[in-house]
């Protein structure tokens, strides 16, 4: 069973173990995305099956965090390295005189017991409570998820600026100028979302690595409304055919629309 992270622009493979593990030290949250091999497709953590109870830990497994300072630290080796002393031996009790005239000699007094030294042993150490707790942010709803779904979620990412559709296809219409300036904030917010550079207007430009661009930016968006569970379908080839059958007027109208479902998705107001 495999599973993948993306973190820092990387992902990283893992297992069941090391997801649940990382759910349990606080490094994976329940509404992180995690890439599913079995169903190959990005889900929420708290959504596998296997990773329900993840973030419960019960009572038997409950520990008390307790602070030690070094002088007590240092008290206890000492007294784990020392050998432990021999107890003392009991004073010898004096006799009593006896009497100069008694038929019996008194009886001799019990000698006192010594009661053997309990060696009390030093409270077990145990680490020091987190300085931070594990991140706790409400799990998301189990209903979405994909290029459908239902419900608007928050998510930690950032959106991009809601525009009308209709007034953004006529203005690139109109003016070659205002295209490009969309076209190059459309990538900026694309980017802002993955939190990485992925994407150079400009490499458009560049005879048939353009259109790889091109496909691969048109494919992101169906991507970021998996990520978030916006209902939103893949339409890249869609996209591709209204950039060359139409003059990119479909394809502003479409693009612009898709993006608006998703920053509504994800919170984002309109202006």
């Amino acid at each position: 069973m495999s599973f993948q992270l993306h973190r820092n622009g990387q992902y990283i493979p893992c297992d069941l173990n090391k997801l649940r593990e990382m759910a349990r030290t606080g490094d994976l949250a329940q509404d992180e995305y995690v890439y599913d091999e079995r169903v190959r497709t990005w889900v929420g953590a708290s959504q596998i099956d296997e990773m329900k109870d993840a973030w419960n830990i019960g009572e038997n497994e409950a520990t008390v965090a307790m602070e030690l300072s070094p002088e007590m630290l240092a008290m206890f080796d000492q007294q784990d390295d020392a050998p432990k002393a021999a107890a003392p031996a009991p004073a010898p009790v004096p006799k009593a005189p006896e009497p100069q005239r008694q038929s019996a000699p008194a009886p001799r007094a019990p000698e006192p017991k010594m009661a053997p030294v309990r060696e009390e042993a030093p409270p077990p150490r145990s680490d020091p409570p987190r300085s931070e707790p594990p991140r706790s942010d409400p799990p998301r709803s189990s209903g979405g998820g994909g290029f459908g779904g239902g419900g608007g979620r928050r998510s930690n990412r950032q959106p991009g600026t809601i525009e009308d559709p209709v007034m953004t296809t006529i203005k690139n219409a109109v003016c070659f100028i205002l295209a490009i300036l969309w076209l190059i904030k459309r990538y900026d917010e694309v980017n802002a979302f993955f939190g990485e550079k992925r994407f150079t207007w400009w490499h458009l430009l560049i005879p048939i690595y353009g259109l790889i661009v091109m496909w691969k930016f048109f494919n992101s968006i169906g991507e970021m409304a998996q990520l978030v569970g916006a209902n939103v379908p893949n339409r890249a080839v869609v996209y591709l055919v209204g950039q060359f059958c139409t003059g990119g007027l479909l394809t502003f109208y479409l693009l612009q629309t898709d993006l608006n479902a998703i920053w509504e998705h994800m919170g984002a107001k309109k202006a």
